[in-house]
């Protein structure tokens, strides 16, 4: 599953949950100033929240704005001094509605001005805060687990803590380096917040160190980012598991990565074994219950070897936390890496013993992003036809570029110490363009979206530019069609070899179209040796 996918996924479950958070934010505001409990409070504070982060995964940020402001007034009614009355219950209805009006549009497909009504609420929340006077400028405390009836510290962990490490997961794999800072420094304050509420000292330290590694090397983001996460997951499980008394403890990687004197070290005095960022340790640390015997595994040699490494590495939470790839995805990933290794042995004669999984983003022993889509390029243009849409060359592009983002990411979990976060971030970016692309196009066919099982390897990936006409040497042109003529016979037997053992509609098409070709080329020649000789 890609990234837009995944997206569309979340906006499906979006439109699932939100009218059940709506249900429950609708029911407690009626009953509030009946029932003023900590719990009533609590469950509204809780769906306000969920909804918020919700909305501002799938991108909805006025729903989110919306909710976070409601969320900022209802934390107030902790205080179970403050009167509620039939005022301040319809201004929180009008909010209400508010919120209501905006997901049904997204629910029913229906187009609204949702700045329309981000500007009535504004008012109403504006109204709410002037009702309430002091009482938004009192520090509220959060309900003690005696208070509720339950574990807060708990609840808010699997909760609220969750969505925050959900979304910067999210944002580490897809977003830039700009989105990843925010997602971070929005996590950390939300995170430094709770952790002072509960008196959970380690959890404090975390996000702080968090903070000042962030400001002081922020060349070094993407690295942090997934440090980060590792930290805050590993402190949220030990929470979980019943500590609080401290919250989890700060990673060593976190603690050392920045050394007293790192500061006066330039860029280029940062080797590959500089001990600041072991992307082996970081690798492992991104599942501390993975056996040594897959480790052993993805430790592989190169080419044919390290396939089934990268198999492994698909399915595993280092390439996706949320959902694992099919295995129809990951077949598609290893036919186009054997796709890509065809390309380097016929086009430019790499030996077999050099083809490898470095290859597809290395050249020279280093991570080059121009080397990476002058190649791509090139592979791409030995396979296209005349006859291919716009979107099918979009869509054939998007598939390499994901597949070498794929091995990228592989390759960085493998400590190859040139596939750094920047690189993976730019790389990134390019797939993200080229999809933007396809998407201004027609989606490709059923038929199209199977390209590479229609890629008979080796492939020809020789590429001829039609000449002038002025300057056509018919003996020359004459002996390139007699070879065209014998590969499109020598692909044709082929075809017809695998269609007798695999009889589907998509060879069907093939070997017509080949055979086509192969009476089009027959006419060329014709064509071409009767023009040469009236010459």
């Amino acid at each position: 599953m890609n990234d837009l996918q995944i997206q569309a996924q979340a906006y499906s479950y979006f439109l699932a949950e939100a009218p059940e958070l709506l249900q429950t934010i609708e029911q407690e505001i009626l009953t509030l100033p009946a029932e003023h409990t900590t719990v009533k409070v609590h469950n509204l504070m809780r769906a306000l929240h969920t909804l918020k982060g919700a909305a501002v995964n799938v991108g909805l940020t006025s729903i989110g704005s919306i909710a976070h402001d409601l969320e900022d007034v209802a934390r107030v009614f902790y205080d179970l001094e403050i009167e509620i009355d039939i005022s301040i219950q319809s201004l929180l209805l009008d909010g209400y509605s508010g919120l209501q009006e905006c997901i049904d549009a997204q629910v029913l497909a229906r187009e609204i001005d949702e700045s329309i009504v981000f500007e009535r609420l504004s008012t109403t929340i504006d109204r709410l805060k002037l009702k309430l006077g002091d009482w938004t400028q009192n520090e509220i405390s959060l309900p003690s687990s005696i208070e509720l009836g339950f574990d807060i510290v708990a609840s808010i962990f699997e909760t609220t803590v969750q969505e925050q490490l959900d979304t910067l997961s999210l944002t580490i794999e897809s977003g830039s380096l700009a989105e990843i800072r925010e997602c971070l420094e929005d996590t950390t304050e939300i995170c430094i917040g709770l952790a002072e509420s509960f008196e959970l000292p380690g959890f404090l330290a975390i996000n702080q160190r968090i903070d000042e590694v962030i400001v002081l090397h922020p060349e070094f983001l993407g690295q942090i980012a997934s440090l980060a996460l590792i930290n805050l997951q590993q402190a949220q499980s030990e929470v979980l598991a019943g500590d609080r008394t401290m919250g989890g403890t700060i990673l060593p990687k976190l603690a050392n990565l920045i050394a007293p004197d790192l500061g006066q070290l330039t860029q280029d005095s940062l080797t590959t074994d500089s001990p600041i960022l072991d992307l082996t340790e970081l690798a492992q640390n991104l599942d501390p219950v993975m056996d040594l015997a897959t480790l052993d595994l993805l430790e592989v040699a190169s080419g044919e070897a390290e396939l089934p490494g990268f198999r492994v590495f698909l399915t595993s939470d280092k390439f996706r936390k949320r959902q694992e790839l099919s295995s129809d995805t990951q077949d598609l990933f290893e036919q186009i890496v054997r796709l890509c290794w065809d390309w380097f042995r016929g086009n430019i004669d790499t030996p077999e013993s050099e083809l490898n999984l470095e290859l597809l983003v290395m050249t020279e022993g280093l991570a080059d992003l121009d080397y990476l889509d002058r190649w791509i390029e090139l592979l791409l243009k030995g396979m296209s036809r005349s006859s291919d849409r716009i979107s099918l060359q979009l869509y054939r592009q998007s598939c390499i570029y994901q597949t070498v983002f794929a091995v990228a990411k592989y390759l960085a979990a493998e400590n190859n110490s040139q596939i750094n976060g920047e690189f993976l971030t730019e790389l990134r970016s390019k797939l993200q363009t080229t999809v933007s692309a396809y998407k201004q196009e027609e989606a490709v066919t059923i038929n199209e979206r199977g390209w590479i099982d229609r890629t008979i390897l080796p492939h020809n990936w020789t590429h001829v530019d039609i000449p002038n006409p002025e300057e056509v040497d018919l003996v020359r042109l004459q002996t390139l069609l007699i070879n065209s003529r014998h590969r499109s016979i020598d692909s044709q037997q082929r075809l017809e070899a695998i269609y007798s053992t695999t009889q589907t509609t998509e060879l069907a098409e093939l070997m017509s179209e080949s055979i086509q070709l192969s009476k089009d080329l027959s006419i060329a020649l014709e064509t071409i040796s009767s023009l040469g000789n009236r010459v």
